[in-house]
């Protein structure tokens, strides 16, 4: 019975991950994707080209921004590569500045968040962004909150 516990221990030990072996918080993160800004790539079933970036915008959905600050708008393409109706979302397009600030779009300039898309359609969705003044934007991360894949296009 001792020869059988000792066994079972020494197999325990054995088959037992050591601490180099198991992924830390900081190796669990998030697979990241970089592209350049015209490069298509997909996401959630959708292929996504960055098609411009207007900093210092005046003027969103064709009228002027009266708001007060600094904005970045970001037009981008999705297409629906599926077989199936999709929903794009605009809160999947974050501006990143070259200190790691992350910014989301401005929901009080473009009002409608998610838009369904037919297979094989595409819309062409412009994202306006607050930023400060003197921000040195750098790229888009492009995610999803249940996704572990994130993409950052070079802007």
């Amino acid at each position: 019975m001792i020869l059988g516990a000792v066994a079972m221990l020494i197999f325990v030990l054995a088959t037992y991950p050591m601490p180099e072996d198991t992924a830390t918080t900081a190796q669990a993160e998030v697979e990241e994707q970089q592209v350049g800004r015209d490069e298509a790539f997909e996401f959630n079933q959708f292929n996504v080209t960055v098609e411009d970036v207007e900093m210092d915008a005046t003027h969103f959905d064709g009228d002027m921004i009266t708001s007060a600050g600094t904005y970045v708008v970001v037009t981008v393409r999705v297409e629906n590569t599926s077989q199936e109706p999709q929903e794009a979302d605009r809160r999947w397009f974050r501006l990143a500045d070259a200190e790691g600030a992350v910014y989301e779009y401005d929901s009080n300039l473009a009002i409608r968040t998610r838009q369904d898309v037919n297979p094989g359609n595409a819309l062409v969705v412009p994202n306006p962004y607050s930023v400060p003044a003197d921000a040195e934007i750098t790229h888009l991360v492009v995610g999803d909150e249940e996704d572990e894949a994130v993409v950052r296009v070079e802007l």
